[in-house]
This record gives C-alpha cells, sequence and structure tokens, in this order.
C-alpha cells in the first residue's frame, strides 16, 4: 500500500482537466466543478465509521476500461481509462481488491490484486496502471483528507505513469522547482499553499525539456486537490486534477 509521503512543494499547481466518464449508472463518474475539472466527492468520514465502513474511490490510470472488486462486491464496473470515480462505501474488512478488465468474468484470473484491511471511517484511493513490463499493478492510497486552513488550499501528487522512474514539476518557463522526484507509484502527503492562479510545467527528473504544459491552475482557498501523473511506456505524460471535496455522508446503495 502506498503510504503518502512529504516532497519538496513550494508553490503548486496543475490544469483543471475533465476526465474521462464512465458509462454505468450505478458509479457516477467526477463531476465537473465550476473551474472546468473534475470534483470527487468524499462522504464524511463519521457516519462511515458508525456504520464499520470505509470510503474508497478508484482511478483507472490503465489505457483500457476496467472494473475493481473487494471481496465478493463489485465495487466498480466499467470504468474508462484515465478516469476517476467518486467515493463509495466499502466493509471495514480485510480483502483482497481485484483488478479486471471491463468485460472480463471476475470469477476469473484477476489481472491484478492487493490485499488491504480497511478501517472504518477512512478515505482511500485504489489505483490501478501498468509496470514497465505493461502488467496491471494496484496500489492503494490512504487519503488524509483533513480540511486545510480556511486561507490555504492543499495539493498532493500521485505519479501513475510506467517508465518514468520521477517526475518534477517547475512554474512555468522557470527553472524553479515546485515538486521534486516524485518516483513512479509514490503519492505525496497533501501539502497546503497559497491559493494561487497560474501555469506550471512537467517534467521527467533531470530533464530541461518539458513534457506537458499545464494552466488554468486554479487553487481556490479551502479547498483540496490530487494531481495524478499518467502516461508513459512510451505514450506521452499527462495529468488529471482532481478536487477533492468533503461533503455529508450519503447512504450506500451496496
Amino acid at each position: 500500500m502506498i503510504r503518502s509521503k512529504t516532497v519538496t512543494l513550494w508553490v503548486c499547481g496543475a490544469a483543471l482537466l475533465g476526465l474521462a466518464a464512465c458509462n454505468k449508472t450505478t458509479n457516477e463518474p467526477s463531476r465537473s466543478s465550476s473551474s472546468g475539472g473534475a470534483t470527487s466527492v468524499a462522504p464524511s468520514g463519521s457516519a462511515a465509521k458508525a456504520a464499520d465502513k470505509a470510503l474508497v474511490r478508484f482511478i483507472n490510470a490503465t489505457p483500457s476500461p476496467k472494473q475493481l472488486t473487494f471481496g465478493d462486491t463489485t465495487a466498480f464496473s466499467n470504468v474508462a481509462a484515465k478516469a476517476a470515480m467518486e467515493y463509495i462505501e466499502l466493509p471495514a474488512e480485510r480483502h483482497e481488491f481485484k483488478l479486471y478488465d471491463a468485460n472480463q468474468p471476475t470469477s476469473g484470473e484477476p489481472l491484478a490484486s492487493n490485499s488491504e484491511g480497511l478501517t472504518a471511517g477512512q478515505h482511500y484511493t485504489v489505483l490501478a496502471t501498468t509496470g514497465e513490463n505493461r502488467k496491471a499493478i494496484l496500489e492503494p492510497i490512504s487519503d488524509d483528507l483533513a480540511q486545510p486552513d480556511p486561507e490555504k488550499a492543499k495539493i498532493r501528487v500521485i505519479h501513475a505513469a510506467p517508465g518514468v522512474k520521477k517526475v518534477d514539476v517547475y512554474v512555468a518557463g522557470t527553472d524553479k522547482a515546485l515538486v521534486d522526484g516524485v518516483g513512479f507509484k509514490s503519492a505525496t502527503s497533501y501539502k497546503e499553499v497559497d491559493p494561487v492562479a497560474t501555469e506550471i510545467d512537467l517534467r521527467t527528473t533531470g530533464s530541461k525539456n518539458n513534457a506537458e504544459r499545464i494552466g488554468n491552475l486554479s487553487l481556490a482557498a479551502g479547498r483540496m486537490y490530487t494531481l495524478v501523473v499518467m502516461g508513459g511506456n512510451g505514450q506521452p505524460l499527462s495529468s488529471t486534477v482532481i478536487e477533492d471535496r468533503l461533503e455529508p455522508a450519503r447512504t450506500s446503495s451496496r
């Protein structure tokens, strides 16, 4: 399991890019925010804890649609490539997360698996990506969704681009590193920063060439954001920013 680790982060940023939508009505895709990006609504953990539930979302950073099971439960179905789903309630128990292609029977051999004990009331992101050998990988990540100071924003980075050892984030057009040396399958901790509107450059560590220029950045006070770096394995690097928003808990239909 990925445990969030602190990476040097002086100022923050990324474009609020749209996420691919899931076409199964029982799994809502991340909703568009007013800034044009995607908002992942995270129910409060208090009600989930009382019901002995954990809160889990799924990010499919692989190049094709996937489904994810937890124990005997199909938690997410037909999730499009590079899509992020909202949090749902799952039992606060230890089971295997298993990853399958969208149309693959879940009774068969999974593409990847990862045993995880979920804690009641806690939030998790399960990341699906691929290794350099193109074999699927599942990585559960603990989400610390403590609200930022009302006058600050929070941001973190998840590196999900196989074949790229480390990535850096720079102030656009400068050599000033904002996020330095984020390794593959690593997740930084959330970092409080001043609200800002700017552009940033995404580079592989050690390179002076931009892999991507990310614009239209707007990090608002009191908000939390996750920047997911995708692509890799010969594909250009790309990024998606998700606004992580806490809302009152919803009743699970599962």
